[in-house]
């Protein structure tokens, strides 16, 4: 096994690891809620358990995932396989999306109603409160091996435990209320709804960039800069144009046309082309490809437009 493959074999074990991890937690806690709030009535901390219920069927499709989009590139995957973890971003963003307007749904239609008579007790608070303190270091430990791998979908799915952390904030305000006083049970109801805002922002902030992975869109501004900086500055270099940067797959992929010393021979075009894919490809992590295309200094800027030829 080549290092390449087993770097990658590596990762994808790194990635299923925080994976399960976060799987094991989520069950706990899936748990620990739903008895919590169906014991105590609670409506709102029922509806922060069927987001940790989300949450495992996240971490199952990153555990299988990760099997398969950090394989080395083959014959019918010729740029590599980063394109299934675009897909699981979007499975994430779509269910986080689907869970948070299903919880609003309930819980609106439950607001001013009397479904339950059971005022929730010191139990559900507890629950609501080891929830809050978990899911947000489980959070901050899932979004740092997102980093030291450079998984989006672990990412996304750090996200997704820091928004049913948040959601947990709400939920012990409202379920503390409603232990204190008979009266303010309605807020349990009103808590529930909150929860769906920030399920659904965290869905949207998933969804986000891999929106413009599927559609080519452009990396930002200060990105595009960088890369057209780090092949400027490449000794032989005259000047580039037409440069072409799409987010794609997990990464971006670039293409660029270069002008050199139109007295250069072949060696020393190709040397250079191959620097400036080099200083794009180090320049920033998420570049994932690079297409230079040398052609000799014209003074229009262009030789295609310089030499009236053919596009």
């Amino acid at each position: 096994m080549s290092s390449t493959s087993r770097e990658l074999v590596d990762k994808a074990e790194h990635i299923r690891r925080t994976a399960v991890a976060g799987l094991a937690v989520n069950v706990l806690l899936t748990a620990l809620k739903g008895y919590a709030g169906i014991v105590s009535g609670s409506r709102a901390l029922v509806a922060d358990a069927v987001h940790s219920l989300s949450d495992l069927t996240t971490d199952i499709a990153i555990i299988i995932g990760a099997r398969y989009w950090c394989k080395p590139p083959d014959d019918t995957h010729p740029m590599g396989h980063k394109g299934i973890e675009t897909v699981v971003s979007l499975f994430i963003g779509l269910m986080l999306l689907l869970t948070g307007v299903g919880i609003a749904i309930d819980s609106l239609k439950a607001v001013g109603s009397q479904a339950s008579s059971i005022r929730p007790g010191l139990f559900a608070v507890l629950a609501a409160a080891v929830s809050l303190i978990s899911k947000e270091v489980l959070s901050r430990w899932t979004l740092k091996k997102a980093r030291q791998t450079g998984s989006g979908a672990l990412a996304a799915n750090a996200w997704h435990h820091r928004s049913d952390g948040l959601s947990s904030i709400p939920v012990l305000i409202a379920v503390g209320a409603s232990a204190l006083s008979s009266s303010m049970m309605f807020l349990d109801s009103i808590g529930g709804a909150v929860v769906s805002i920030f399920i659904i922002k965290a869905g949207w902030k998933v969804l986000q960039p891999v929106i413009g992975e599927v559609t080519n869109s452009a990396p930002p501004v200060e990105v595009v800069d960088k890369m057209k900086n780090a092949a400027k500055d490449v000794t032989g270099v005259i000047s580039i144009h037409r440069f072409r940067a799409r987010m794609q797959g997990g990464g971006i992929h670039v293409d660029l046309h270069l002008q050199v010393d139109g007295d250069s021979n072949v060696k020393d075009g190709y040397f250079i082309g191959k620097a400036v894919e080099i200083s794009i490809l180090e320049c920033d992590s998420s570049v994932r490809d690079v297409i230079a295309r040398i052609e000799p200094f014209s003074p229009c800027g262009d030789a295609d437009n310089c030499h009236n030829l053919k596009r």
